[in-house]
């Protein structure tokens, strides 16, 4: 079946504390169909119909939920603090709420202990090492990431 979409409109902002991160707020009843509690829910989100990411509706400290707009995103929408966003939600059901890269993927299919102990890491830290090597733009840089960063796991550096 395939997750519904939900629309929402939400303004740019930016947490006031220096570097603070920028953010769209998430409508409480947009939040409530994907979250549970106060745990943050994995989503496939898209403003203005152009830039389309993976990430988390979080609680957001005094009440209601937010998403994080990182700077390549707001780069690649042109988006500036204070813009009316335009932003659609559906439920991530990616396995580890981003989507492997190949590369990765290959790597883990032919080294048993990488893949047992990226299958044993967090979370956090599994969807920390999809996004670097995701986010290089060439197939060979993913490569070298995805042994490297297969390296680092056998060698107890990540968790």
């Amino acid at each position: 079946m395939e997750e519904e979409e939900v629309y929402f409109e939400s303004i740019l902002e930016r947490l006031p504390k220096k570097g603070g991160e920028f953010y769209m707020m998430v409508p409480d009843e947009v939040a409530a169909q994907f979250v549970e509690g106060r745990k943050p829910a994995r989503v496939r989100c898209v403003i203005n119909g152009q830039v389309h990411f993976q990430c988390a509706i979080r609680p957001k400290g005094g009440g209601g939920f937010y998403i994080n707009v990182a700077t390549p995103l707001r780069q690649q929408g042109k988006l500036v603090l204070g813009q009316k966003l335009h932003a659609t939600v559906r439920k991530d059901d990616s396995e580890y709420g981003r989507d492997m890269p190949e590369e990765l993927q290959e790597l883990l299919a032919q080294d048993e202990e990488a893949k047992r102990l990226f299958e044993n890491a967090k979370p956090v830290n599994q969807r920390a090492i999809i996004h670097y090597i995701a986010s290089a733009k060439s197939i060979q840089v993913r490569i070298d990431r995805s042994i490297m960063m297969t390296d680092r796991l056998k060698a107890g550096r990540i968790g």
